[in-house]
């Protein structure tokens, strides 16, 4: 019995202070900037700028619900074809992040609504596309949590739209970095 007390003493004093489990924030904010490509039904008109930002909340476990906001900027020019324009996209995506760690990897899906408006020119035919579409989103990223309530993310994501006027983007696929902070 004293041999059990003793090893039981031994092991309670060689053991490291407890500390308990942080917390962890339920919402979220961050900005994203990067780049993008542009395409219509045929073929890419044009890379640019991506911009944006979003709000993600859990909804329970490591799954979260997000809003964002983006704009997309593309232009090309290759002598005889000619576009720029841009695309501000919003959207909801439900984002999965695999386990509670320092790196996070996730994923999303979701649904996105996009309104571009642009120029483009073929020789010496001219057209202004301009019109909002419906569509899917889906994506994935890391996590990095620098300390309690910075985070960074590489993410890639793409945009997909069902379009009415083949001069529209139909794919927006693009990869930036994103700051978070949490509170």
């Amino acid at each position: 019995m004293r041999i059990a007390i003793f090893c039981t003493v031994m092991l309670i004093s060689a053991a490291g202070p407890a500390r308990a489990q942080p917390v962890e924030s339920r919402t979220s904010v961050s900005g994203i900037a990067g780049i993008a490509k542009t395409y219509d039904d045929e073929g890419s008109i044009g890379r640019g700028w991506l911009t944006g930002g979003s709000i993600e909340r859990v909804l329970f476990g490591t799954t979260r619900l997000e809003g964002s906001l983006e704009w997309v900027t593309h232009s090309r020019d290759t002598g005889h074809f000619v576009a720029e324009g841009d695309t501000v996209i919003g959207g909801f995506s439900l984002v999965h992040r695999f386990g509670r760690r320092t790196v996070q990897p996730y994923v999303l899906g979701g649904v996105t609504i996009g309104h571009h408006s642009g120029t483009s020119r073929f020789d010496d035919l001219r057209f202004t596309p301009s019109g909002t579409d419906a569509g899917f989103r889906f994506g994935g990223g890391v996590a990095v949590l620098v300390n309690q309530r910075f985070e960074v993310s590489p993410e890639f994501r793409m945009n997909g739209f069902f379009i009415d006027n083949d001069s529209n983007p139909w794919m927006i696929p693009s990869f930036g970095i994103r700051l978070g902070y949490r509170f």
